[in-house]
């Protein structure tokens, strides 16, 4: 089913009672949406800003079951990102890429010691295996990657996983969750709570496009704010202690001869704890990611210059390559929604997620990760359906398909034909209604370039505004506003 802004607009104001509003448009939200639409139950979600706006579109792309885990002895959480890592291949309709990865090696008591790890990650995978681990040589590896003949290596394992493009994914589950007869909307801002003898019975909304301010009500409200969830507490609760450790990461991209060999690289080991990847996407090579914790978080993360040279020196040292700043073609800043522990090492917290209820009924649903978005959903609508919130019987999706995009999504579209046709599509059917909203996730210029961005943005607010019935002072808005986010995503925010 197309997301159509004006109709699913229509239809949130039009209906009297919900039986589960959702706050966040992220993985976790609208995989959240899609449980409960295809349980049966009358299901809106409302996003403050873009579906996927923010932690979302901005991963390392991977559906993975996450190999470091293995060394903090997280067995039955890399067993479960495995599995949903299998079932995410097949329900995405081959929007998920079977790719291979490459651990270089410059000890032998390293050779032995991450291949015991990625043989027990291939015994955790079962029958959801993806090929078998394998060792390359010194020679066929230097063959593939000249430069890593610079840092010593002595050969690499080779093992599989998964990659994406997330954005697309998330525009993908919600379709579905449309199909399934969810109402969702972007750009709709949660402004405070309804509440009957102190028990959330709704939300006041504000349309962040037109400023109007309406009430839904709903039966149950959940939060899936994701690394924002403890923001949306306090609306509840002013005295909310917070549960979440904000990690941000970040990522810079190359052009592709950046890496050959056609396979991504992994450091396992970097200075502050996390691995890096070296991964091809879209036709660049993304690097990252970070780890660097937050106390304060915003609505458009920015990467700190230190973030920036610890990428390029790690990229550098232990991959040979010679990255500098002039050579990244954008860079982008993610928040990991970490469950709060120790406060040491960011890259030590759980990724797991938790499920529980506030003493107004909000239902909050925390932490997790991309590959096992569908597993966080089903946890929260069957917590709905455990504690008698609510009455049915929750639906199993464990194979449902999803309603993935077939068309182009181009880096810089130059041809005015092709470029109005998608920017059309992307109104009528991808609910897109800035600027922003189509250069970063329905088409990943963005992030993919910024200087390309930059340019094509008066474009494509010039046709946006005809596509939107907008005049032209509402186009001029639009690409300065745009042009004020994407510098950025340049390194040292210089345009």
């Amino acid at each position: 089913m197309a997301l159509h802004r004006p109709t699913m607009m229509q239809r949130l104001r039009a209906e009297g009672t919900w039986d589960v509003c959702i706050v966040g448009g992220g993985a976790t939200g609208l995989g959240i949406a899609l449980e409960a639409a295809a349980s049966g139950l009358k299901t809106a979600l409302v996003e403050a800003h873009d579906f996927a706006h923010g932690t979302s579109s901005r991963s390392t792309k991977l559906v993975h079951g996450g190999v470091r885990y293995l060394e903090q002895g997280k067995i039955s959480l890399v067993a479960e990102a495995l599995r949903e890592r299998d079932r995410l291949m097949h329900n995405a309709g081959g929007h998920v890429d079977d790719f291979g990865f490459l651990i270089p090696v410059k000890r032998r008591w390293a050779q032995f010691y991450y291949g015991v790890g990625l043989r027990l990650y291939d015994l955790l995978a079962g029958s959801h295996r993806w090929g078998r681990t394998e060792w390359v040589g010194r020679k066929e590896i230097i063959r593939r990657l000249p430069h890593l003949k610079e840092v010593g290596v002595i050969g690499a394992w080779k093992y599989r996983d998964g990659r994406f493009n997330d954005a697309d994914l998330a525009l993908g589950i919600a379709r579905t969750a449309a199909r399934c007869g969810a109402t969702l909307i972007n750009h709709c801002q949660v402004e405070g709570f309804l509440k009957t003898k102190g028990v959330i019975r709704g939300v006041a909304l504000r349309d962040t496009l037109t400023d109007d301010a309406f009430s839904l009500n709903s039966r149950v409200v959940i939060n899936a704010c994701g690394p924002y969830s403890d923001t949306l507490c306090r609306l509840d609760d002013a005295g909310h202690e917070d549960r979440l450790r904000p990690s941000q990461g970040i990522h810079l991209v190359f052009d592709a001869d950046t890496l050959q060999g056609g396979d991504a690289l992994l450091i396992p080991k970097t200075d502050d704890g996390r691995v890096l990847f070296a991964v091809p996407w879209l036709g660049k090579v993304l690097v990252g990611t970070t780890d660097t914790a937050m106390d304060t978080i915003q609505a458009e993360p920015r990467a700190l210059e230190e973030e920036i040279e610890f990428a390029l020196d790690h990229a550098n040292r232990f991959l040979g390559l010679d990255l500098k700043h002039e050579d990244i073609r954008s860079v982008f800043a993610g928040l990991r929604p970490l469950i709060q522990g120790r406060r040491d090492s960011t890259a030590k917290l759980s990724r797991s997620h938790e499920v529980e209820a506030s003493p107004s009924g909000l239902v909050n649903v925390r932490g997790g990760k991309w590959t096992t978005y569908r597993k966080m959903a089903e946890d929260a609508v069957r917590f709905l359906s455990r504690s008698g919130a609510l009455s049915f019987e929750p639906a199993n999706t464990t194979g449902l398909q999803l309603n993935m995009s077939h068309g182009e999504r181009g880096l810089h579209p130059t041809d005015s034909s092709d470029l109005k046709a998608a920017i059309d599509r992307a109104v009528r059917e991808d609910m897109a209604v800035t600027v922003e909203d189509f250069l970063a996730r329905r088409y990943r210029t963005l992030f993919l370039d910024a200087r390309a961005a930059m340019e094509a943005a008066p474009e494509v607010a010039r046709l946006m505004a005809t596509a939107l019935e907008q005049d032209p002072e509402w186009a001029d808005h639009q690409a300065e506003q745009f042009r004020k986010t994407a510098a950025h995503y340049l390194p040292n925010n210089t345009p």
